[in-house]
């Protein structure tokens, strides 16, 4: 019998795996004093308060209040980590009613091969917004967007917040994780919308989205080795024409009867 699930259901409250399944343990961490951070844990927590401060993967993580973001940053910048290489941000809406927000900072100093890398981290409470770095780091001025488009998260003094990688007019916010996989209404009819025009929207019908639909014979719109040809040709498998059926390994790549070479010819 399967089991249906509610329309109204919250994804966010679902359970995706029992104990029957490999649970990936949490990633060791380490404390900071002792360490190498520990001079630049003790340069931010002189100035500012630090709620939680460890090692993971090699990198110092610092949880500060989302308010010290910008403070903190400029005080890392001129500590020598001077590049922002990523920041973004995790929809925990359903489950704490917040995001948390993250931004990884490298230093290129000679001095620096123990301590290169470090992460802040801050709680973003639902319809608050973040002050922006795009005045310290100009990479901010891309992963911002980005994280506005995706996540609709707004960052105070953005010079050009607007969306990225979305159309501007797209309706919702594709990464919160209670966005459809497939997209929402507004998703399904946008191009029938744009290019037609509503009224076609019985005529044409909703687009398709299903990102997990693979067909590997479909030779219009998928390719598959072994079967290389001219696109939208009925299906052959033409793998003996290609020259890489001579590979060191590998005799052909015939499908339906693979040969390997067990010694070098």
């Amino acid at each position: 019998m399967v089991r249906k699930q509610r329309p109204n259901a919250n994804v966010q409250k679902q359970v995706h795996y029992s104990d029957r399944f490999y649970v990936v343990p949490q990633t060791p961490k380490t404390p900071i004093v002792g360490s190498p951070y520990e001079v630049i844990y003790n340069h931010l927590s002189y100035h500012h308060k630090v709620l939680e401060s460890f090692i993971e993967l090699g990198t110092a993580v610092f949880v500060i209040e989302v308010s010290e973001v910008a403070k903190v940053a400029q005080r890392l910048k001129n500590l020598g980590y001077e590049t922002l290489s990523e920041m973004s941000a995790i929809d925990f809406l359903e489950k704490r009613g917040e995001f948390e927000l993250f931004y990884q900072f490298l230093a290129y100093l000679p001095g620096y091969a123990t301590k290169r890398r470090v992460r802040l981290k801050a709680v973003l409470k639902k319809g608050d917004n973040p002050p922006t770095l795009s005045h310290l780091f100009k990479s901010a001025l891309w992963s911002e967007r980005e994280a506005y488009d995706m996540l609709g998260i707004v960052f105070e003094g953005h010079q050009h917040l607007k969306r990225i990688l979305m159309p501007d007019d797209w309706v919702g916010h594709p990464l919160l994780k209670s966005y459809p996989l497939k997209g929402d209404e507004h998703a399904a009819w946008y191009e029938v919308d744009k290019i037609f025009g509503k009224e076609y929207r019985e005529i044409i019908g909703p687009e398709q989205r299903d990102s997990a639909r693979v067909d590997e014979k479909d030779t219009f719109n998928f390719s598959k080795i072994g079967h290389e040809q001219a696109k939208g040709l009925p299906l052959e498998d033409n793998a003996q024409k290609y020259s890489f059926e001579k590979s060191l390994f590998v005799k052909d790549l015939h499908s339906k009867d693979p040969t390997e070479l067990k010694e070098r010819p």
